[in-house]
């Protein structure tokens, strides 16, 4: 987006860039998924410090969503113990279903349909991931790209909720509750 080469983007915050414009779109709950053979799987909820120590698949160290869950793990003296590192969302997701470990995802990468044998649990203490749009303030972004972005924002408007862990225009801050 900064080069030019995209009039626009979906991320995840934080990011801190001032050429660009940043709207957010909704927040998201993380959950942890287990298989029902996993010892937390009878809970609906459980408190991060549960996870001290807990072999975890988690994230690649100094990804965004890696710096979120260690930061909430440090703020409640937690250790977070990487069973493997996985890069993308949905195989983190994939690999827990399967029973290959506990996973810590948001809630868009557990699709609505799906059944099996897991859980998803709600670890109250993690905070909630933000995506948001970006473009460039400068030059303005053209007509297809505003009229991309708004059909984006009201698909989300309309249909986000559907979605367990999805809250449309809803403050990144908010406390999770249980799923």
């Amino acid at each position: 987006v900064m080069s030019g080469e995209l009039n626009a983007a979906i991320i995840h915050l934080p990011i801190d860039e001032p050429e660009l414009v940043v709207e957010p779109l909704f927040a998201e709950d993380l959950f942890l998924l287990v298989s029902e053979g996993h010892r937390l799987a009878g809970a609906d909820t459980v408190p991060i410090a549960e996870l001290d120590d807990e072999p975890l698949l988690l994230p690649p160290t100094g990804s965004a969503l890696r710096k979120l869950l260690e930061r909430a793990a440090s703020t409640n003296d937690v250790s977070l113990r990487p069973q493997a590192e996985i890069d993308g969302v949905r195989l983190l997701a994939s690999l827990a279903f399967d029973g290959f470990g506990p996973a810590i995802v948001p809630a868009t990468a557990i699709p609505t349909w799906l059944t099996g044998s897991f859980r998803r649990i709600t670890v109250p203490e993690l905070p909630r991931r933000v995506v948001a749009t970006i473009r460039r303030r400068r030059p303005s972004a053209n007509a297809p790209t505003h009229v991309t972005l708004e059909t984006l924002r009201t698909v989300i408007e309309e249909q986000g909720e559907q979605q367990p862990g999805v809250h449309p225009g809803a403050s990144p801050l908010a406390p999770q509750r249980p799923a």
